[in-house]
């Protein structure tokens, strides 16, 4: 990865993690200047199944290990790690970084506001 990516700073994040924190009003500019950003649900599949992230793939919270193998096997992949609320994406974002991953990002924020920001940012 190229270094962290910035962000509105005069946010003050919700959850602490060792992982960079994005924002709802961010994701436009890192899905722009990370064209290869690797989008991860890590909610339950029933929830990703109802609703999601369009350009995102679901690796349930169970399945750390399997999070952690991909992310650690491609170190220049950016990934953003999306939950319910931010919390428990900061926490394995941490943990990521804490095994040697330098490429984790973590919404913080919750899955609705994800959803609202792309919701208002379609064309109608």
């Amino acid at each position: 990865m190229q270094g962290k990516i910035d962000t509105h700073s005069a946010r003050v994040p919700a959850h602490e993690s060792l992982a960079h924190p994005v924002f709802a009003q961010d994701i436009q500019n890192l899905l722009e200047r990370l064209p290869d950003l690797q989008i991860i649900d890590i909610r339950e599949s029933c929830d990703y199944a109802r609703s999601h992230f369009a350009t995102a793939r679901n690796i349930p919270m169970p399945d750390f290990a399997a999070l952690s193998g991909e992310i650690l096997r491609h170190p220049s992949t950016p990934y953003l790690l999306y939950c319910y609320s931010g919390y428990t994406a900061s926490v394995y974002g941490s943990y990521l970084v804490e095994m040697g991953a330098n490429n984790v990002y973590f919404f913080d924020e919750s899955f609705e506001a994800l959803m609202q920001m792309t919701t208002s940012q379609s064309p109608n």
